[in-house]
């Protein structure tokens, strides 16, 4: 049975970043990161290897997949609303490395976005 339910940051124009990020990946990664996603909804406790909040932060965290030797980090915050995690951008991580580079600067303006704005969320759509 699902505990968690998940959405994903939109921009103005209605366009789903998460999407756009995951369609440019590989179908074996596609498929990891939905995987975890799921296996994530039905988890009371999200924690390593699965799951860490980033250093400094109380809710913006990073779901852990590894795919063909690449790290993936999709990057989200907890809420708005209780058992909710919204997906907030797609990332890679190399020894410390962010792929993109403003991945986290990124999370952190895009959380601040959805709780002042709903336009900017939307349903997770697997």
């Amino acid at each position: 049975m699902k505990i968690w339910s998940f959405k994903v940051f939109v921009k103005l124009n209605g366009r789903d970043t998460f999407d756009e990020w995951i369609t440019l990946l590989n179908v074996e990664a596609q498929e990891r990161i939905r995987a975890m996603i799921r296996r994530l909804s039905v988890m009371k406790r999200w924690e390593k290897p699965y799951f860490a909040l980033l250093r400094g932060h109380r809710d913006i965290g990073e779901i852990r997949v590894k795919a063909n030797n690449i790290q993936y980090r999709p990057l989200g915050c907890f809420g708005p609303g209780p058992h909710v995690f919204t997906l907030l951008v797609g990332a890679r991580k190399k020894m410390n490395v962010w792929s993109p580079p403003s991945a986290i600067k990124t999370a952190e303006k895009r959380q601040k976005l959805i709780f002042e704005d709903g336009r900017y969320l939307g349903e997770y759509k697997p």
